[in-house]
């Protein structure tokens, strides 16, 4: 009897230490997510971008500063130096500019409408009827969420408007932090019909939210004697 009475209590015991601990569902985490990048201004970050293909791994740092809904500066710096930048992608809300300082070079094109709406650009779809377009699933990660990080994974439901060539699958990842509830991590993977992935994951770190940013920050300055290619044209 002792031994069926004590088995009980330690069966309580347990239960109320699993349910302890509060468990987000994907919709609360969405939720909380999209109320605080409605209410952020900007934000600024250094980042770890890898890149994943097949057996191929290339990892590049650098920094950047994001304005809404469609202002960003995008620094790829030095592995050896990081006050060194040797590629800049900017946009500045009409243009894209991405200048590689290697080759002196510097690309123009046009913003497209897609990039004017994402939540990131270059990282992800608009906000704008994210629920009804993509699903939204919640990752489980016990490492992660005991660190108050979650986990969200966006496919599309109708993969006929995917952004790839092809019938290639799209998936979007976002991890974001109890608290701010602002992305501290992003992923983009393409699932290609031979089974091959392309995965690209960008780490975030020392992350500054709503700062008074240089009033310049999103102006393209074009380098001296520097070779301009305007795509604008065609």
């Amino acid at each position: 009897m002792n031994r069926l009475y004590w088995s009980f209590v330690l069966l309580c015991f347990s239960l109320c230490f699993i349910n302890s601990g509060y468990t987000y569902t994907s919709d609360e985490v969405y939720k909380n997510f999209k109320e605080a990048y409605e209410k952020s201004k900007n934000f600024s970050a250094e980042f770890e971008e890898t890149t994943l293909f097949g057996t191929k791994k290339r990892v590049t740092h650098g920094r950047f500063t994001f304005g809404k809904p469609n202002l960003l500066r995008k620094e790829y710096v030095s592995r050896k130096d990081p006050n060194q930048v040797t590629k800049t992608i900017l946009l500045d809300g009409t243009f894209v500019w991405s200048y590689a300082r290697l080759l002196n070079q510097v690309n123009k094109k046009k913003l497209s409408n897609d990039q004017q709406r994402e939540l990131l650009p270059g990282m992800g779809p608009s906000l704008e009827g994210l629920s009804e377009n993509w699903n939204i699933n919640l990752v489980p990660d016990e490492a992660a969420n005991a660190k108050g990080v979650h986990q969200i994974q966006l496919t599309r439901k109708d993969r006929s408007v995917n952004r790839t060539e092809g019938n290639e699958k799209e998936i979007l990842e976002i991890w974001v932090k109890e608290g701010e509830w602002l992305p501290v991590q992003f992923g983009h993977v393409i699932e290609y019909e031979d089974g091959s992935r392309r995965n690209v994951i960008v780490k975030l770190s020392k992350i500054q939210r709503d700062k008074e940013l240089p009033p310049n920050v999103f102006k393209f300055v074009i380098p001296k004697d520097a070779e301009v290619i305007d795509f604008t044209e065609n």
